[in-house]
């Protein structure tokens, strides 16, 4: 194994109603490589202050004392925008910022001592890879940088330094300084890394160690967020906005700094645990490891433990969320694998199914497209397109279709979907009964208010005989006719239905239940716009207004 490759070692189906709502440890300098020492103390190798704003230079007043010879490198870095300036955090646990693939790490080296020091050459290092994790990309307009002087490829199994001008070797001195720029490519993993850079000064020679102030670079492949012109499984879905439920917006509700960079053209490099929170290291934030020791096998078991220990086992109940956030991130993590064919035991299936619904029900819809879209073409080749499961996996793809506001194309999704679900499980099998009520709200969605009011009678009718009408399918599919009605003007006959809708979600679901705070919500709209204030106060248990 190659010394610059050094690895880390390893550390049932349910049918909701879419339309009704490293840790790595601390890299130490190898025998016989000086890290940085600065006025006569051991400070680590990169020596930072937070957020710092321009150059940053230690002056020792120069010196041949023996420990200005033993370690004669000053070195000070900073990051600046590669050729697009963006905000990159990752889904970890907490999420935290990473730096992307392609910023420059603009590293400034001068001599401790008064002799001029040589410098011979400088090599990356790769100490970890990892399978990218799901990550928010939020891009920022402008940030020009200046020509790169080296590229530095990490993906390859021994990364070389590219000189884009001048090589190896240089001098520096007190007064004379060298400033180097790094751009780092890493497009299919997550890469820990640092440099290494040999010198010889007064007939010594030696080899200092560049890092994060004593952790190693990171550096997240941007490449993997998108496959092609689309966004990948891994991507959260923002652009100019943030996504509901990605992890910029959990961070930033933790108090914490969503981005790298201070102004918009450079920022110092910042230290990781103070940007991005504490580092936790559980199933969806595990050290990082060679790309060749993952197993998609080891994965998808992994993934089973999980969701086995889930306190909460409902996606709807956002009680549960923070739990299928992680299960939800180490499945897109396993299906942007291009090796992973997989789809047994049944068991996964139903799981999977499962945290389609969460990523509908948090508001993830454009993660739960993408994957959705890889469930079902896998399942319709493995399983064939009538299987049980390909129904319910497919029938979570048009809900994020919904979501997504992709309205035509969930409803031409469905219209297949309805009778196929009708020849294989029959017109009274929950799963063809949600089908059938989310096809009416894909129609009423693109305007056929009533086709989608005379669809729900019926598809209403069906639930209350073959479910019960307390069910909460059947409750759903209740809440959508109210809603057509609505639309429709038909306010008398819309509250008629909300209000019995929403005595039986209390009573079935209990008051606190999403679904009853949805109807709650539905019925007091419909009052206030009637008009009837106190009536919708006693819905909401507010006290009257005062005079």
């Amino acid at each position: 194994m190659s010394e610059h490759d050094r690895p880390e070692a390893k550390g049932g189906i349910d049918e909701g109603d879419e339309a009704g709502r490293r840790t790595l440890d601390n890299a130490a300098p190898a025998p016989g490589k000086d890290g940085n020492h600065i006025t006569g103390g051991h400070l680590g190798n990169v020596v930072m202050a937070d957020t710092v704003h321009g150059g940053v230079t230690f002056h020792h007043g120069g010196g041949d004392t023996p420990s200005d010879l033993e370690d004669p490198v000053i070195a000070s870095v900073q990051l600046r925008p590669g050729g697009t300036l963006a905000d990159l955090v990752v889904d970890a646990d907490p999420p935290r910022v990473m730096v992307p693939s392609g910023t420059i790490h603009i590293i400034t080296l001068e001599a401790r001592t008064s002799r001029a020091v040589v410098l011979d050459a400088a090599r990356p290092v790769v100490l970890a890879r990892r399978p990218p994790r799901p990550a928010c990309l939020s891009l920022r307009i402008g940030a020009k940088v200046e020509p790169r002087r080296f590229l530095t490829d990490l993906d390859v199994r021994v990364p070389q330094m590219q000189a884009q001008g001048a090589d190896f070797p240089f001098s520096i001195s007190a007064t004379d300084v060298e400033q180097f720029w790094f751009e780092p490519i890493a497009r299919t993993h997550e890469i820990s890394w640092q440099l290494e850079l040999d010198w010889t000064c007064a007939g010594r020679r030696g080899t200092t160690i560049i890092n994060n102030n004593g952790e190693p670079f990171e550096v997240y492949p941007v490449a993997a967020l998108y496959d092609g012109r689309e966004p990948s499984v891994l991507s959260s879905g923002c652009s100019l906005g943030h996504a509901r439920g990605c992890p910029s917006l959990l961070l930033k509700d933790s108090g914490a700094p969503t981005s790298l960079w201070t102004s918009a053209t450079s920022s110092s490099l910042p230290s990781y645990p103070a940007v991005g929170g504490p580092r936790t290291a559980d199933a969806s934030t595990a050290p990082p490891n060679r790309s060749e020791d993952d197993d998609p096998e080891d994965l998808q078991r992994r993934i089973l433990a999980l969701h086995a220990c889930l306190a909460v086992s409902d996606p709807e109940l956002p009680a549960s969320w923070p739990e299928y956030r992680k299960l939800a991130s180490l499945v897109r993590v396993l299906f942007n694998r291009p090796d992973y064919r997989g789809h047994e035991p049944q068991e996964f299936r139903a799981l999977l199914v499962q945290v389609l619904r969460y990523l509908y029900v948090s508001g993830q819809h454009e993660p739960g497209v993408t994957l959705g879209r890889m469930i079902r073409a896998s399942w319709s080749e493995t399983l064939g397109e009538d299987h049980p499961d390909t129904l319910a996996a497919t029938n979570r793809l048009a809900g994020c279709l919904l979501g997504l506001r992709k309205y035509a194309e969930a409803r031409d999704l469905l219209v297949d979907l309805l009778p196929r679900c009708e020849r294989a499980l029959g017109w009274e099998d929950p799963l063809t009964l949600t089908v059938a009520s989310n096809l009416c709200g894909g129609l009423s969605a693109l305007g056929a208010h009533e086709e989608a009011r005379q669809r729900c009678e019926d598809v209403l009718r069906r639930s209350r005989i073959a479910l019960g009408p307390d069910d909460p399918r059947t409750l759903r599919a209740a809440s959508n006719l109210a809603l057509f009605l609505r639309r429709l003007d038909d306010h008398q006959a819309a509250l008629a239905v909300m209000e019995e809708t929403l005595l039986r979600y209390r009573r079935v679901l209990g008051e606190d239940h999403p679904d009853t705070e949805h109807a709650k919500r539905d019925l007091v709209a419909l009052l206030r716009e009637l008009g009837e204030n106190d009536r919708a106060q006693a819905v909401t248990g507010d006290p009257p207004a005062g005079p």
